[in-house]
């Protein structure tokens, strides 16, 4: 998806109709737009959703205003007047215009909310227009509104995508930009699809296997509600981590509590650090008696088994002098090694005989050699196991005694911020308090439902095993149990693709995070997306990996990063489609269209930012304030703008001053003394 332009007509603040050429090439892949606080850059943001999604974001206060507010004051009452947005934009080889407008009647001074649809054209080779039928769907298809959020955004606003509990929606939306979707959509597919091939087994295959198959089903039944529900307690557990993160960042910043809080701070980290080393420690002590634990068993084993052999040696039994498969050979071909014949129960026959009962067998002899070759490193193989046990045993009690110590630090650290006599610091201790035992409630609950879900799974799974081996004597319920089979089968090779695809993508996305994030900061701070796509922000003191309270400026930096991260790799998987023949040459390409770029960010962090930006995606809309946009910003943008422009200002309160911006060496218009307010989207071509 690439922009071409976009048309506002009396929309907001832009007064009658105003276009805006979005053009841009990968040299030039910038449009820099400037604009004063008011004069409508989130409104212009906010046009591209409207357009596309009918919606606009949540911080837009009176959003049923969309007539220019002096446009809606000089109609009349009964008249009409347009509002309306247009964008005209390629994608995938294809030129579309999606227009959403409305005809609004004045009937009063307020505006009525109203939702007009969308209409959508596609261009045909010979140029002329064709209308789109269901356009709404068609614009999920290229762009799902969900998506949209890692293109279309608030810079102030987008370090959300850092909160806590905002990983699920963002795992979410990755997943239907890199194609994971479908795969997820299936699995939700599948066990519908079961339900209704398991009738013909409750119905025609017999009590058995009937009464299995209701039994799974409850078990299925009991899954789905279980499921919201850990959900829901995910969700409450992220909002209580959110609520806690605020009190601590209040302790924080208090004068009295402020030094207190730091060292708190720094033993919580590190008494985490430590629990983690003690329950790895205590996963490698399992994991080595589990795999090697027998061997302390095997030394008396091993001492008979050697002083049987010596014993068998001493007699001349091993190595055996005569093999009994040779003796045998010499009987059946009759014949003995000197020439002698050996018919049965000749003399020469008995003597040979004898010699078999004698003679040792070959397989014997093979055990003998391999035991032999075993005793010895089996010995080896203890002592060192003793070593590593010892060894093992040291750092868990070096780990619990270090947990132990710093939780009685801990502790001594929430005493003295309990006993700070000053109301308001009590008060943020006691509902810190609070919320650390409604967190430990909702865990121990997320586990028991966890706990439930994985109990009733291998429940199922022992009774389809039941199922199929339950006697079913009916033609129709024989094809229904094979039919689910053949879905449980499918639904986990689904499972399995799942998990490798989103492990391989939450891994690209990782490397390319740190990549994006290490070319704008200056601290050495590491980001990581987690397994469940939770970003976070660590550095390196000492060799341990401790987490970084993150600054509004650096969760802004944080997001940034991970946006320019997603942005590339759904160019790179859709490439990759391409190279097999299913994709389009601009697959995965979106634009970036954003306001306040460098929202809470210093000097030194907007000039990174700007370096970085050009790099983000393949065509950029930045809108910025003079004092964000200005100096070694537009330095650093401007090889890359294709087009430049300022959102002229008009006020009728003329106590404030006029004002201009100067932009390549010329002065315009940036605030204009009017009759009335609104803004004009102008392009600068000096």
């Amino acid at each position: 998806m690439r922009l071409q332009s976009i048309t506002m007509t009396n929309f907001r603040q832009f007064k009658e109709t105003q276009r805006f050429d979005l053009r841009s090439d990968t040299v030039k892949p910038v449009t820099l737009i400037f604009g004063a606080n008011g004069a409508g850059k989130t409104t212009l943001l906010n046009a591209f959703s409207w357009a596309l999604y009918g919606k606009m974001s949540d911080d837009v206060e009176h959003q049923q205003r969309l007539v220019t507010d002096s446009v809606w004051r000089a109609t009349a009452i009964g008249n009409a007047v347009e509002v309306g947005v247009e964008i005209v934009f390629d994608h995938e080889g294809h030129d579309y215009r999606v227009q959403r407008r409305a005809r609004m009647h004045k009937e009063s001074d307020q505006q009525s909310p109203i939702a007009p649809d969308p209409q959508m054209w596609i261009t045909k080779p010979d140029g002329s227009s064709e209308l789109v039928g269901a356009p709404q769907e068609m614009i999920h298809t290229i762009l799902p509104h969900g998506v949209s959020r890692f293109f279309f955004f608030n810079g102030e606003r987008i370090e959300n995508l850092v909160k806590k509990g905002a990983h699920s929606e963002v795992q979410q939306d990755i997943k239907v930009l890199l194609d994971l979707e479908q795969v997820a959509r299936a699995l939700v597919h599948l066990p519908k699809v079961d339900r209704k091939l398991t009738a013909d087994i409750r119905k025609h295959g017999g009590d058995k296997a009937s009464d299995i198959q209701k039994s799974i089903d409850d078990l299925n039944d009991r899954k789905t509600p279980l499921r919201e529900e850990s959900k829901a307690l995910e969700s409450n557990l992220a909002t209580l981590d959110e609520e806690r993160e605020s009190v601590m960042n209040l302790l924080r910043q208090h004068s009295e509590t402020a030094p207190i809080q730091k060292q708190r701070d720094d033993v919580t980290n590190e008494l985490d650090e430590a629990r983690r080393s003690l329950a790895t420690a205590l996963s490698e002590r399992a994991n080595l008696i589990a795999t090697r634990g027998f061997l302390a068993f095997t030394e008396d084993l091993t001492n008979s088994t050697k002083a049987m052999a010596d014993a068998m040696y001493q007699k001349g039994a091993l190595p055996a002098p005569l093999k009994r498969e040779f003796v045998d050979q010499l009987l059946d071909e009759g014949e003995c090694i000197c020439g002698t014949p050996l018919a049965a129960n000749t003399e020469p026959w008995k003597k040979v005989t004898n010699w078999r009962q004698r003679a040792g067998l070959q397989a014997v002899e093979t055990v003998w050699q391999r035991l032999s070759g075993q005793i010895d490193p089996m010995t080896s193989d203890r002592r060192s196991l003793r070593d590593e046990l010892g060894q093992s045993m040291k750092r868990i009690g070096d780990q619990r005694d270090r947990v132990s110590r710093l939780e009685e630090t801990k502790s001594e650290l929430d005493g003295k911020l309990r006993d700070i006599r000053l109301e308001n610091v009590q008060s943020l201790e006691s509902k810190r308090i609070d919320l650390d035992n409604r967190r430990s409630d909702k865990e121990r609950q997320i586990g028991a439902v966890n706990h439930d879900l994985e109990q009733i799974t291998k429940d199922i799974e022992q009774k389809t095993k039941d199922r199929k081996n339950a006697e079913v004597t009916d033609e129709l319920a024989i094809k229904a149990r094979a039919r689910s089979e053949l879905v449980q089968n499918v639904r986990r090779a689904l499972e399995e693709i799942l998990e490798i695809r989103k492990d391989d993508m939450r891994r690209r996305l990782d490397e390319e995070l740190k990549s994006v994030f290490r070319s704008i900061t200056h601290k050495n701070y590491v980001p990581s997306l987690s397994e469940g796509f939770e970003l976070t922000l660590h550095t390196n003191v000492d060799g341990v990996q401790l987490p970084v309270p993150k600054s509004t400026g650096e969760n802004q930096i944080l997001s940034l990063s991970f946006v320019a991260a997603v942005s590339k790799l759904a160019r790179e998987i859709r490439k990759e489609r391409r190279a097999e023949g299913q994709a389009a040459a601009d697959a995965g390409t979106y634009p970036i269209v954003m306001d306040a770029a460098f929202g809470s960010l210093d000097h030194d962090y907007q000039e990174a930012v700007s370096r970085a930006l050009a790099q983000m995606a393949p065509q950029l809309v930045v809108l910025v304030s003079k004092s964000q946009g200005l100096g070694k910003v537009a330095d650093e943008l401007n090889p890359y703008v294709s087009h430049l422009g300022v959102i002229e200002s008009h006020t009728n309160l003329t106590s404030k001053p006029e004002d201009d911006i100067e932009l390549r060496g010329y002065s315009h218009p940036y605030i204009r003394h009017a009759a009335s307010e609104f803004s004009s989207l102008k392009e600068i071509t000096s």
